[in-house]
């Protein structure tokens, strides 16, 4: 995964039934597309950002008021959660 794939992402919207908040996922996408450009770049001292930290993260939930689909957000981050582990990784093994 790139940081292009996390920009370009999008998610259900839900309005009636739970989801995420859209502004903290949308915040913390941010972050992690610039992690993982500096990452791109060859700049791992300077990431903000750890597979762990992508793991551990939880935002309120929303009902009655827009959100993002709760399963695909989720979805994204084990897949965003993996692609911090072997960018880690990598970087470990030079």
């Amino acid at each position: 995964m790139r940081s292009e794939d996390v920009i370009n992402e999008q998610f259900r919207a839900t309005k009636y039934v739970f989801g995420y908040d859209q502004f903290e996922v949308d915040n913390f996408l941010d972050r992690a597309a610039e992690a993982l450009y500096r990452y791109e770049k060859g700049e791992a001292a300077a990431h903000s950002l750890t597979a762990s930290q992508v793991e551990d993260v939880k935002f309120e939930s929303t009902r009655f008021k827009a959100g993002y689909d709760l399963r695909e957000v989720d979805e994204f981050l084990d897949r965003l959660a993996a692609a911090f582990a072997q960018y880690e990784r990598d970087h470990a093994n030079q």
